[in-house]
């Protein structure tokens, strides 16, 4: 079947989203300007076009994904869901109703060896796993002169590191190891006198009693963009790195550490995933075509992220700015406003 994307948004996102589908042979418009589009939704009501990508400022998420969904559009929405709580409820909830396809951009459970990952666990290879531990370090907001629309409240949310990065390592964490997060404790740190926060410092607790401890920063000078997740188990840990993104870490006691490469994945889903040529964006390729996919009827290699594990993180992030504020363990299920009712 022949497929139309339209993606809002057009900064950065918004250009990866587009180059991502004309690789996988999608026929795009835009990208559109985001606040020109809310102010103008005729393009969403494009009876060509049977998919919508936002890519926008977190504020514009719910205006857009909502028309979207009104007019019986596929939608694909960058993370954060929504910039507050009362958005990602309202945006899960209408997702649920609307009968349509959607998804969230959580690209890097798309990597091949995070697949693999995923399968060795599940495969009991670690053992039952009791600490997930790691970090996902930024500079490009180390200066005080570095700016950007996250960095304004309004246009973001309450929380930065946490809620833009946090929920990837997050995401990594309860896909891999099928354990939720139930609760949080943070230390923030907040650089220049801005209001969202720089750096931050968080124990976790998923359910089955597992632990996290991660750390997460947009100021630490020379780390572009690098994820790092180790999960150690009764029987054996393992780390992947994004750096490394081809290699996963293997070890047990009493004997030699093994490497995982991209060319010795057993798991289907890793050796799905690897049909396709690697590259620096790869988890967004690969999680598309697995989306386009699904419009055909076509089982995805690894499970798309929902509307729901998007509001859960969204609830995750103001749980970790609430947490900073009692210096206290915050529970996710706690973090609740109000039940949406479907667009009309």
């Amino acid at each position: 079947m022949t497929h139309r994307a339209l993606v809002v948004g057009a900064g950065n996102a918004g250009k990866a989203h587009a180059e991502a589908l004309a690789s996988i042979g999608i026929d795009v418009v835009g990208p559109l300007s985001g606040t020109a589009t809310v102010a103008d939704l005729s393009p969403l009501r494009d009876p060509a076009v049977d998919v919508v990508h936002v890519t926008t400022a977190n504020d514009l998420h719910p205006p857009l994904v909502r028309e979207a969904l009104r007019v019986g559009k596929h939608v694909v929405c960058e993370k954060p869901l929504a910039g507050d709580l009362e958005g990602a409820e309202k945006l899960a909830e209408w997702a649920e109703l609307s009968g349509r396809h959607t998804t969230i951009c959580q690209n890097y459970r798309f990597l091949p060896l995070i697949a693999e990952l995923a399968w060795r666990v599940a495969a009991g290879e670690l053992g039952p796993v009791h600490l997930a531990r790691g970090a996902f370090l930024q500079d490009w907001l180390l200066l005080g002169t570095d700016d950007n629309w996250r960095l304004d409240t309004s246009r973001g949310s309450v929380s930065r590191t946490a809620a833009d990065i946090g929920v990837h390592w997050l995401d990594l964490v309860e896909t891999i190891t099928g354990r939720h997060v139930e609760a949080v404790v943070a230390q923030l740190g907040y650089l220049h006198g801005r209001k969202t926060e720089d750096h931050a410092g968080l124990l976790i607790r998923f359910t089955g009693g597992m632990q996290g401890v991660c750390t997460l920063s947009q100021a630490s000078a020379g780390r572009r963009n690098e994820v790092e997740l180790s999960l150690d188990g009764t029987a054996g840990s393992a780390t992947w790195h994004s750096e490394r993104r081809d290699e996963l870490w293997m070890g047990a006691r009493g004997r030699a550490p093994a490497v995982v490469t991209r060319s010795s994945v057993r798991s289907a889903p890793a050796r799905e995933l690897t049909k396709r040529p690697p590259g620096a964006d790869e988890g967004r390729r690969n999680l598309l075509a697995a989306f386009y996919a699904t419009l055909d009827g076509k089982p995805s290699p690894v499970p798309l992220p929902t509307f729901a594990d998007g509001l859960r993180h969204v609830r995750f992030a103001e749980a970790a700015i609430v947490s900073a504020r009692r210096r206290a363990w915050v529970e996710i299920a706690d973090m609740k406003t109000t039940v949406a009712q479907a667009p009309s």
